[in-house]
């Protein structure tokens, strides 16, 4: 196997005509599943385009969905009051959350797996892809096989493949839930109504379930990541090189010769140069390990 190790984001798949930008997908929720969409909008901060929507996750509008069930937090005095009013403003939390998290990641993943991959001949830009090499990539699709004839067996779907069944793909945000305090530590939370306290657990529970464990993924896959000793050359095609994401470069670099490996880095835009560059300063990769290169660049290696 080569010495080289390519590492695969998004951006490779959308290079080759694959519909699978976020914006992507909110156009299809708001035709398939207009119900979703509406609770994804008025609840996450996804922007118009819904390119962070793995970010906006940790941004869940916790007020607003408070405010919103607030109007089911019936008086027990009321005169309509009945035995169910002890459980409707937790129901109603709780349908926001399960919509936002395991309803959101199912929906996620079946339209995943629609997703049309193209043939090599049906590609007119195809990069350059040594088949032989080592790759990391976040994608689900089975784009290096269908269009590079890359081996299962040199791929690691760090996130999980798109397939009929794809419940184990990942989809979630950065903010460790551990990190993040109790809406219930409250200085007199014994003046609180019980149904707002267990409301509450709802929701801070919401952040566990849609956090990306980046440090269990990397433990899942340490035989991956402790054999790159003898990587001589990395590149990066089509990733953001977000936050989000970050972890994993880590762990590669801390398993890599820093000082004889060469970066190439592909960016879509002038702009995201400089983001990059101090990026990869962060993980301790000297500049004149790096390039940086547009993909319709890499025809060639």
């Amino acid at each position: 196997m080569k010495k080289i190790l390519y590492i695969i984001g998004n951006g490779f798949d959308i290079h080759h005509g694959v519909p699978s930008r976020f914006s992507d997908f909110e156009k299809h929720l708001r035709t398939e599943a207009p119900s979703l969409h509406d609770l994804v909008e008025r609840f996450l901060p996804v922007g118009e385009d819904w390119s962070d929507l793995e970010a906006a996750l940790a941004g869940l509008h916790v007020d607003e969905i408070i405010d919103y069930a607030a109007m089911f937090l019936m008086s027990c005095g009321a005169e309509d009051w009945s035995d169910a009013g002890h459980h409707d403003y937790q129901y109603e939390v709780k349908q926001i959350v399960q919509g936002l998290s395991s309803v959101l990641k199912a929906a996620f993943s079946a339209w995943v797996v629609t997703l049309p991959i193209p043939c090599r001949s049906e590609v007119t830009a195809p990069v350059y892809i040594d088949p032989t090499s080592r790759f990391l990539t976040f994608n689900y699709t089975d784009t290096l096989s269908a269009v590079y004839d890359v081996p299962d067996a040199n791929v690691l779907f760090i996130h999980g493949r798109a397939e009929d069944d794809s419940k184990g793909l990942v989809l979630g945000h950065a903010w460790n839930p551990a990190h993040i305090p109790s809406l219930n530590d409250v200085p007199d939370p014994g003046s609180m109504d019980t149904r707002m306290i267990e409301g509450n657990v709802i929701i801070n529970d919401f952040f566990g379930e849609t956090f990306k464990n980046t440090k269990a993924i990397i433990e899942a896959n340490t035989a991956f990541f402790n054999n790159l000793m003898d990587i001589t050359r990395i590149y990066v095609l089509g990733h953001s090189l977000s936050y989000v994401d970050r972890e994993y470069f880590v762990a590669i670099a801390n398993n890599i010769d820093l000082a004889n490996v060469k970066w190439i880095i592909s960016y879509y835009r002038d702009t995201e140069i400089q983001s990059h560059r101090d990026f990869m300063s962060e993980l301790g990769i000297d500049h004149d390990m790096t390039e940086f290169v547009l993909l319709d660049e890499l025809r060639k290696i």
